[in-house]
C-alpha cells in the first residue's frame, strides 16, 4: 500500500497546508465567515478559527513526518479525518439549519458553502481512512514515491481549486452578475 498511502499523505499535507496558511493570513475574514453559520457561540469565534488553523498546521506536519517515519502515518492518518469529520459536521449543522457564508477553506473564496464542500470533505476523510489501516507504508521505491507525490500534489490542486473550477462549468444567470 505505499503508492496510494504516499498519495493520500501529500494530499493531505497540501491541503492542510495551504488551508491553514491561507486562514492565518487573513484571521479575521476567516473568524468573520463562521459567524453567519452560527455553529459556535459569536464570543467563541475567534479562539475557534485559531484553533482550525492550529489543528491544520499540527495534522500537516505530522503527516508530512510520517513520510520521513512510517510508523506515524496512521495517527496523521485519522488525526486528519477525524479534523475533516468535525469541519463537516459544522458545515452539516450550518447547512441544515439555512445558513449559508462564504467558504473561506483555503482563505478567501467567493464560493457560498455548499454540499459539494460537504462531499469534498467527506471523500478527503474517507481517503486518510481507507490508506491508514494495516503495516505502515514504508520506503517506497524512488521513482514510486515521486509518482505518488506527483499523484498527491495534483489531486491537491484539484481540489484546491474545486470552488474555482465549479464557477468556470456553472451557467452564469442573471441573478448571478
Amino acid at each position: 500500500m505505499t503508492f496510494p498511502q504516499h498519495a493520500v499523505q501529500v494530499l493531505l499535507i497540501a491541503i492542510f497546508t495551504v488551508s491553514a496558511s491561507g486562514k492565518a493570513r487573513d484571521m479575521g475574514s476567516f473568524a468573520r465567515s463562521l459567524e453567519p453559520l452560527r455553529v459556535v457561540p459569536r464570543a467563541a469565534v475567534l479562539p475557534v478559527a485559531w484553533a482550525v488553523v492550529l489543528a491544520e498546521g499540527v495534522t500537516a506536519v505530522l503527516l508530512a513526518a510520517s513520510l520521513a517515519r512510517a510508523w506515524l502515518a496512521p495517527y496523521g492518518l485519522v488525526l486528519a479525518a477525524a479534523l475533516l469529520a468535525v469541519l463537516t459536521a459544522g458545515l452539516v449543522v450550518a447547512l441544515r439549519s439555512g445558513r449559508r457564508a462564504r467558504c473561506h477553506c483555503f482563505g478567501r473564496s467567493g464560493a457560498v458553502v455548499g454540499r459539494r464542500h460537504v462531499v469534498r470533505n467527506l471523500l478527503l476523510a474517507a481517503a486518510a481512512l481507507a490508506v491508514a489501516p494495516g503495516e505502515p507504508a514504508g520506503f517506497a521505491p524512488t521513482g514510486w514515491f515521486a509518482l505518488a507525490v506527483l499523484t498527491g500534489l495534483a489531486a491537491a490542486v484539484l481540489v484546491i481549486a474545486m470552488d474555482d473550477i465549479v464557477s468556470l462549468v456553472t451557467p452564469v444567470t442573471d441573478a448571478g452578475r
